[in-house]
């Protein structure tokens, strides 16, 4: 497996890795996948480096702004999908959905206290690049925005395209190299890393896995 060119990696914050704590975090919010993801491989990469076990966290927050029953039971429905697709990697995987507004508050500053390196989803777009910048000050490890959206990553220009036509022009210059480097269709396959068993009990006990019955598609309870 190639490793995630540097061009699609941003750092968050100026600390180190922290090579004596327990797990390499890979926070999961854009890229909810686990085919065909550079921000999951590079947590692996991270992971193998250290050999840590890794951790992948879900997060669904209900507060913003547009949140809707039904954007929410779509990213449930993901959330049960990939626990399947987790099932047997070499990682542990929690998702964790708000009951209601703010309860998620410190999970992730929590959780990275026990983390080497964070890595995280960069996609520039609605409320995620103000809660990217948040959770940096919250964490005191080495902590990565990882770009997978598209073939051509955001941050390869500068310029602002107000036609269709001009961004397509640039694009057909410029794509090419990009389409040689893409990411592993599956970063976990033939990977061996030690398994975390369980997260911290406080940590569990307050932010719990998501509901069974939620992931089921019955919200009756919720």
């Amino acid at each position: 497996m190639n490793p995630v060119p540097a061009y699609r990696i941003r750092s968050l914050t100026d600390h180190p890795l922290r090579d004596r704590r327990a797990f390499v975090l890979y926070w999961m919010t854009a890229y909810r996948r686990r085919e065909d993801n550079f921000a999951l491989q590079r947590a692996v990469e991270i992971a193998g480096e250290l050999k840590k076990p890794l951790v992948v966290l879900e997060p669904l927050r209900v507060d913003y702004r547009w949140a809707s029953d039904r954007f929410h039971r779509f990213v449930i429905d993901g959330m049960a999908s990939n626990r399947a697709a987790f099932a047997t990697a070499p990682l542990l995987y929690h998702a964790y959905v708000e009951e209601e507004s703010g309860a998620g508050k410190g999970l992730l500053g929590s959780l990275a206290r026990h983390a080497c390196a964070v890595v995280a989803d960069d996609w520039p777009c609605y409320f995620l690049p103000r809660m990217l910048a948040s959770a940096a000050s919250q964490v005191d490890c080495r902590m990565e925005a990882v770009d997978s959206y598209g073939l051509l990553p955001f941050r390869t220009t500068d310029r602002t395209f107000s036609r269709a036509f001009d961004f397509r022009r640039h694009l057909q210059k410029v794509l090419l190299p990009y389409l040689l480097e893409e990411p592993a269709e599956d970063p976990l396959a033939r990977v061996e890393l030690p398994r975390l068993q369980a997260l911290p009990t406080s940590l569990v006990r307050r932010w719990p896995m998501v509901d069974e019955a939620l992931l089921c598609g019955d919200s009756s309870g919720s």
